[in-house]
């Protein structure tokens, strides 16, 4: 007996499109990604911090000499960049200009890992990025409008307060083991900084100088992400910086190269410092002056302002200035530069900062 099998494969028909065969793009794991955004962040910031740190130390001291010296008569920590850095290496040796960097490094990790991924996903919502997952097509991930100037503002803010806020004891700490030299130490280290400020100061002593310091991180940030996005997203606009960008063999896709990712950062870093340095000057000199003034002398934020206008000039605010804006370019430079390269080695796919 002869079986007769139908074919089950239905005949083409002309003009019909043939059934896709391609397999979906799985969903993209959000916690990976986010896992990556503060790896970036953090190696970025800490490679930023130790390179800069001589800078950083000077800056420093200069800011609250005025408030531990007993000479009256010399309230300068010093007159040039380079006597303030031979005074240091002079008192301590050449390792001194990095002292307190392991706080900061400490500090900085989980700082700019907040920063950068407190920025990243409240551009997600302030331009109207979201994921849409589910089902199994995979998900996709919509945009529906690129990041305003505002929008990366509050971005920039949110960032700022946010990873300050919860990173602060360690700033504190940093602040209070950088200014001690040779001899005069009051700590032997960070754990034993954050156990006698507490005995001696209470826990609230960790918080000595947030509120300036709020008034520092939250514009610093908030005009640095903006200027830094703004002005991405013009170079790479406009055909006079064609031949600094960096083109994808590949794909073709326009992206900063390391001479405009210098540029941008470093006009960003520039123009938030010059904003927000004295506020940055008042908040080093309340995180210190628990050490240095007796308890019935000592200041708020805004006394410390006035004071220091008062006695020291209208200049006194922005002493430091000079080393800290030295520092900007290598420091934004690198920050940007190492985080936008790490971005592309992890294959984060984040446009938008």
């Amino acid at each position: 007996m002869n079986i007769q099998r139908f074919s089950t494969i239905k005949p083409k028909v002309e003009g019909e499109d043939e059934p896709s065969t391609d397999t979906p793009a799985p969903a993209p794991n959000r916690a990976l990604s986010g896992l990556k955004q503060l790896f970036c962040g953090g190696v970025a910031g800490s490679t930023a911090k130790t390179i800069t740190a001589p800078l950083s130390r000077l800056t420093i001291l200069s800011q609250v000499h005025s408030l531990v010296t007993t000479r009256g008569d010399r309230p300068k920590f010093s007159l040039t960049i380079s006597s303030g850095l031979k005074k240091i290496v002079d008192r301590g040796g050449i390792m001194s200009l990095w002292r307190g960097n392991g706080t900061s490094v400490l500090h900085r990790f989980p700082f700019s890992a907040i920063n950068f991924y407190v920025y990243e996903n409240m551009l997600d919502i302030t331009a109207g990025r979201y994921y849409l997952g589910g089902g199994n097509d995979g998900g996709s991930m919509e945009e529906k409008n690129q990041p305003t100037p505002f929008a990366r503002l509050v971005s920039g803010a949110t960032a700022g307060c946010t990873a300050c806020v919860c990173c602060y004891p360690l700033d504190l700490v940093r602040t209070r083991l950088t200014t001690e030299f040779p001899g005069m130490e009051q700590y032997k280290g960070i754990t034993d900084a954050l156990m006698k400020i507490i005995r001696s100061e209470g826990v609230m002593g960790l918080y000595s100088g947030i509120a300036p310091t709020l008034f520092v991180a939250i514009p610093n940030f908030a005009i640095s992400y903006s200027v830094y996005g703004t002005l991405k997203e013009y170079v790479l606009d406009d055909e006079l910086f064609y031949n600094m960008r960096k083109i994808n063999d590949e794909s073709g896709e326009e992206s900063l190269g390391f001479r405009l990712t210098l540029l941008c950062g470093a006009a960003s870093g520039i123009f938030s410092t010059l904003v927000t340095f004295p506020f940055d000057t008042v908040r080093r000199r309340m995180q210190i002056q628990n050490l240095h003034v007796e308890k019935a002398n000592r200041m708020t934020g805004y006394q410390q302002f006035t004071s220091l206008i008062r006695t020291e000039g209208l200049r006194a605010i922005y002493r430091g200035l000079t080393p800290e804006l030295l520092k900007v370019v290598p420091m934004v430079g690198t920050m940007f530069t190492t985080y936008e390269f790490l971005k592309v080695q992890l294959n984060v796919n984040l446009k938008h900062i």
